[in-house]
This record gives structure tokens, sequence and C-alpha cells, in this order.
């Protein structure tokens, strides 16, 4: 578009063929001599497997093809930052939370595709299951990786924290928590792929970073990048989750195999078992303020449950430490963030990717210091937050476009117009 366009209505290129039902989704697309997939997931969310029997599931009538990773010796693990999620878990190998596959199933229907595998027979070695993120950084916690159970850690270091605290009239401690939060995209997690006459690999299906997707896909199956092909449909929401590789590996494992194409539909159950969730945290704050309001030091201690495998953890929770004082000048930081495996669903990036659960964290944290100071909770907030010239925790200065006060201010006047009072 030509022209300023701040502050102007600018129309969504894509408004009309998605408000028509012109927009093709990949639950939308079908081709001749399609067959269908669905996966057996682990009801287990840690366990070992012992035996898997497919003679009954292959029985039942138009199953093509059921592939586990015995087909597939070769086969490696996936991941955005750590390869450390496998597409298939085998015999003798560990589940490591309930959306975990054990086997793609291939037939001519999915009515066919789902009874065959209810039929699948899998023998377990149940071991403790880990939920909380405190228990898996504990000395005798199972390790749910070999390597341990947290994935990495990351500190951060600025001014004097011990001189801080000396300097303060007041110190504050608290905890505060998040929870797991689904994403809920509109669109439900599918995907197609075909098989070309030179063997490329065609995959139909929503994603946030294609090219990744690519390599990740090609990397995992031992094949050169060129052999594979991701092409975008209409995407039905996204808010981070199709980041990660959701149905495109087992698409691709599954067409090679079969050499027909493929297509495959998630269930909102199976969505919500399987996929990528906003980070659990965990925020341990102790603050130190003068009774004036002026912030003197900031330590904090960042948790983050990055559920069975490492996904963008170490990054949304690196970034969580980094933003631990959100917008507020302290010239004393000191933070240690741990990025843990549990057996939960995994964690990655959702909108505001860490950045969220801290708000939560230090705006909760903030009002507490208010009220135990008796300063308005605005007051004190613009006597702390960030101007031209400010230094934030990881060093970086501040030169320019710094609003927060300016925002502040604004959302007040619009708080107070509309009848509203902060005490």
């Amino acid at each position: 578009m030509k022209g300023n366009i701040v502050g102007h209505s600018v129309p969504k290129v894509d408004a009309k063929a998605k408000v028509t039902g012109k927009a093709l989704y990949a639950t939308d697309l079908y081709m001749e001599d399609m067959l269908y997939m669905q996966v057996l997931r682990a009801p287990y969310a840690h366990a070992v497997i012992r035996k898997i029997d497919l003679a009954q599931a292959l029985a039942v009538p138009g199953i093509v093809r059921i592939i586990t990773k015995e087909d597939l010796p070769g086969l490696k693990n996936h991941g955005l930052i750590f390869k450390d999620q496998p597409a298939l878990v085998g015999i003798g190998e560990k589940v490591r939370f309930t959306g975990d596959t054990l086997a793609i199933v291939i037939g001519e229907s999915n009515i066919q595709v789902r009874k065959a595998i209810k039929k699948i027979k899998v023998e377990y070695d149940k071991l403790e299951v880990i939920t909380d993120p405190l228990r898996a950084m504990e000395e005798d916690a199972v390790t749910i990786h070999t390597a341990g159970n947290i994935v990495c850690t990351h500190k951060l270091d600025k001014g004097d924290i011990v001189r801080g605290f000396m300097e303060a009239d007041l110190i504050v401690y608290n905890e505060f928590k998040t929870q797991h939060v689904e994403h809920i995209t509109l669109q439900p997690d599918a995907g197609l792929a075909t098989l070309e006459e030179d063997d490329t690999i065609c995959i139909w299906a929503a994603t946030q970073w294609l090219h990744d997707t690519r390599v990740d896909v090609a990397q995992a199956m031992g094949l050169p990048v060129e052999k594979i092909r991701i092409i975008q449909p209409a995407i039905g929401g996204a808010f981070g989750k199709r980041e990660d590789i959701i149905a495109q590996l087992h698409l691709a494992i599954a067409v090679r195999e079969v050499k027909r194409p493929v297509k495959t539909i998630y269930s909102r159950e199976e969505s919500i078992i399987a996929t990528s969730k906003r980070h659990p945290m965990i925020f341990r704050f102790r603050t130190g303020v003068k009774k004036d309001g002026t912030l003197t030091a900031w330590e904090a201690t960042v948790i983050g449950d990055t559920g069975a495998y490492a996904s963008s953890g170490p990054a949304v929770v690196h970034k969580g430490l980094y933003h631990c004082t959100g917008p507020y000048d302290c010239p004393n930081v000191r933070g240690v963030a741990y990025t843990v495996y549990t057996n939960n669903t995994y964690a990655g990036a959702m909108r505001g990717f860490g950045a969220t659960q801290t708000a939560f964290a230090y705006e909760s944290q903030m009002d507490i210091i208010a009220e135990k100071l008796g300063i308005n909770p605005i007051e004190l907030r613009l006597k702390n937050a960030y101007q031209v010239g400010s230094t934030t925790p990881n060093g970086q200065k501040l030169y320019a476009s710094v609003g927060v006060k300016e925002t502040i201010i604004k959302a007040v006047e619009a708080f107070e117009r509309l009848g509203g009072v902060i005490r």
C-alpha cells in the first residue's frame, strides 16, 4: 500500500476469501486415491515400551500400513532448539508424556484407522510421573532425559545486589505461579502429504516457521532438504504453537512408506493432549525498596516447566528472566532461570514468549509493595518506570521510544473517564 497507513484502516488481504469460504485450510484439502492417517499415543505419561503387538490391528479391513520405530531405525529426533523429541517411540524406549507416538496407522478411511488403533496391544513398564518442576529438580527424582531434568540455566547480574538490599528500607519476598494455557486455535491441526515422481515429499500444513519445519523434517528423516517441500495453506490461528512440528513429520513418514496421498485431522482432544502449551512458571521475587518507593534491589528465581521436551523452552524461560523487573528501573538485579523437564505436555511458544507470565508476577509484586508502603500503585510505577537512558537487567541501554510513563498516564485517564477509581 502506498502512502501513510498509520492511523488508517488497512484492508486485510485475505479477508474476502475467508468470509466467503473460498480460503482453503488443510482440513479442506482432498486428493484422489487419498489415505487417512492417525497415530497411537501413549496412555501413560512416563513408561518404558516392552512390546507392541500389531496383529489384530493389521487384520482390520482397509488398513494399508502400520509404522513403528522398528520400521525406521535411522529416524532421528526433532526439535526447535534441542533435538530431543522422537517422532516415534520404539520398544525399549521411554514415553515421556501422554502425547508421545508409538505407531502411525494408515488406512482407507478414518473409521477403519480409529478401529485399528484400539486393537494395538502394548506392554508398558510404568515409571514415576513427575508433573511438578520442583520435584523434577530434586536430586532423587527419576531422570526424564538421560542428561538430567534441568534443560538449561540462565543467569542475570546487574549492579551490586548486596548493596542494593542494604540501601532498602523494606524488603518484600513473594512467590507467584502461572499455569498451562492452551492456544485453542480455531482451525484444527491437520495436514496432507504427497510423494512426487522425483521422491520429493510435499506437505500441506499450517506452520509459523515454514523453512525451519522443512529443515527439521529433512534432518529427522535423513533426507536432503530439497526433498521436502512445505506448502502453506490458510491458517486459522497459530499464536506460537505452530512453530513446533505437529503433523508434518508423521505425514512425511507415512507418504514415503505408502506412496499415496495421506491426510490427517486431529480431534480437539488430541490437539490439547499432544501439542505445545504456554509454559507454567514459578517466580520467586525478593525486592528492596526505599520508603519513598524507589527500587533498590530485585532478586529473581524463575522456574519454567517445559514439559517432556524442550521446544522453545530455553528461549522462553530465559526471556522471562530478562523481563523480571518489567518496565521498571532497578539499579541492582540478580537472577537465575531454570528450564525444567517434567512429564507434562511439552510447552513452547505462545504470544508474549515468556514475558506474559512474568508480567503477572512483577505487576503483582509492585501492587504488594505499594500496599505495604501505603503508596498509590500508579505513583509507585511512575516513580520507577523506564525512561530514555534507563538500563534493563541484561544491560541494554534505552536510547529512544520509551513510552512507559505516557502509557500509564493515558491508561489511568481512560480508566477514570469510565468512572474507575484507583486506590
